[in-house]
């Protein structure tokens, strides 16, 4: 399991997440940086031998609209799609890094 680091922001109170199931079901963990949650909830998954628990990962932007209304995006993650996730914008970041760097090496 990984932990966050000392210097992580903290865990995002349980209304900054939202959940994949239920409204009132509460995440096991939940982590925000600036407009940015994860949490991680419990949910049933039917197998042909039965159903079982598996843990689903809850990603979530916070806006305000023009309006000034909060707004909320999130999308719904299984474990094995986390690390393809992080790894797919880790290289969105660098590439979008990429022109900055090229500007600040041109000074």
């Amino acid at each position: 399991m990984v932990h966050p680091s000392p210097s992580a922001q903290r865990p995002a109170a349980t209304q900054d997440a939202t959940p994949p199931a239920a409204a009132s079901q509460k995440p096991d963990v939940a982590y925000r940086y600036g407009s940015v949650s994860a949490a991680v909830f419990p949910t049933e998954v039917k197998t042909k031998d039965g159903t079982r628990q598996a843990l689903q990962v809850s990603l979530r932007r916070s806006y305000k609209d023009s309006e000034g209304a909060w707004q909320h995006k999130s999308i719904t993650l299984w474990q094995d799609d986390l690390l393809p996730a992080a790894l797919a914008l880790q290289k969105c970041y660098e590439f979008l890094a990429e022109p900055a760097a090229k500007d600040d090496a041109a000074d």
